[in-house]
């Protein structure tokens, strides 16, 4: 099973560097890890992990095409929410919509989902679990 993981990093950033904070790398790959360990060993494609957790010198456009890429090519679709909304998660989503994807809207207790997100769940085109993600939880989003 291939996943593909959407995740807001900008504010996860230390521009200075170009490297994602520590912290933010440690949850997030304890989440995907948690992804693999669940689907049995899938493989989860994740840009920050992609980009190896630091900002690169590829063009918007680059970067763009490599996520549609990995989206047509997978067989569920997992993304974080934030308290924030992020453009480039929304967007991935709605690829994720208009190639049929099976899409996991995962966010943490303290982010509302909004309008749209909550219209896909209604319309049962997403399934919305909590982060820090729960093996029980995420095994059943899966199956369904």
């Amino acid at each position: 099973m291939k996943i593909f993981a959407s995740t807001s990093f900008s504010s996860q950033v230390n521009y200075d560097t170009g490297e994602v904070l520590p912290e933010f790398r440690d949850y997030l790959e304890r989440q995907l890890s948690l992804i693999e360990k669940v689907t049995g060993g899938g493989t989860v494609w994740n840009a920050l992990r992609y980009e190896n957790y630091k900002i690169n010198d590829e063009t918007p456009g680059e970067a763009f095409q490599a996520a549609f890429n990995e989206i047509k090519q997978c067989d569920l679709f997992i993304a974080f929410l934030s308290k924030k909304i992020s453009a480039g998660v929304q967007m991935e989503i709605g690829m994720a919509v208009t190639l049929g994807k099976p899409i996991i809207l995962a966010r943490p207790d303290d982010a509302k989902v909004e309008y749209f997100n909550n219209a896909m769940i209604q319309a049962e085109l997403a399934k919305e679990i909590a982060l820090p993600l729960n093996e029980n939880e995420l095994r059943k989003a899966i199956e369904k």
